[in-house]
């Protein structure tokens, strides 16, 4: 039986590897994936701000095309008001129409400007975050390269710790305690074995029965922690 717990302790140090690339390979994506987020995050950002920037420009647009019709108008009742075939209440009218015309422009004028300068401050910031993002272009594509390289580097490592495994777990094991190993490496987050150190498993740091530590002395048989199930061997 002490073959059998030698070779679980070997195929133990080869999955505590396996377990450590997987991990790797588990964490890399998600950091890429996240590092792309904040990216497509940012590119979001300015999309709404330009869309922002477009609809204060029709608006701004819109006020022009306004003002210019407007002064069209004015310019027309100016000429009417001059014509001398007009009499007095016709020329109060067109004055005060007049006057009215020049408010509106006027007004229509202010508006403008203040969209003018709302339409230059988010023009500044898209200038900003784009040159921001250009900036981190080189960082960003040497990240996705450097991902792409720990991978395949991992990945040819697990692949090495696979072959390594199936070769010790299909030697001098049985089945069943290849099952137990298999089933407490699932259950205990890669570690199936534990040593004991003065009645202690160090898996779980629970004490175990003397007659428990005295079995595994003996050597003739799989010793358990009654606590975690994690087969026990000495230290």
């Amino acid at each position: 039986m002490q073959d059998t717990l030698h070779a679980l302790l070997g195929l133990q140090e080869i999955d505590r590897q396996i377990f450590q690339v997987e991990s790797e390979l588990s964490r890399l994506p998600k950091e890429l994936e996240a590092r792309m987020g904040g990216l497509a995050q940012r590119e979001h950002n300015i999309a709404e701000r330009t869309a922002e920037l477009n609809k204060l420009r029709a608006g701004i647009k819109e006020i022009e095309d306004m003002a210019t019709g407007l002064r069209q108008r004015q310019r027309k009742l100016e000429n009417e008001a001059a014509s001398q075939k007009i009499d007095a209440a016709m020329l109060a009218s067109y004055q005060h129409e007049i006057r009215s015309v020049k408010r509106t422009v006027s007004s229509a004028e202010d508006d403008g400007l203040e969209l003018v300068g709302q339409a230059e401050t988010i023009e500044n910031e898209i200038a900003e975050m784009r040159a921001a993002l250009e900036s981190e272009a080189p960082d960003q594509v040497a990240f996705r390269d450097n991902v792409a390289t720990e991978t395949t580097a991992a990945q040819a490592k697990l692949a090495e710790l696979q072959a390594e495994r199936a070769k010790l777990s299909s030697d001098g094991i049985s089945p069943e305690h290849i099952r137990m190993y298999t089933d407490l490496l699932a259950t205990r987050e890669g570690e199936a074995l534990a040593p004991l150190v003065d009645q202690v498993c160090q898996g779980c740091y629970v004490s175990i029965p003397k007659n428990l530590a005295v079995r595994l002395l003996r050597g003739n048989e799989i010793v358990q922690c009654p606590s975690c199930n994690r087969i026990l061997h000495r230290a």
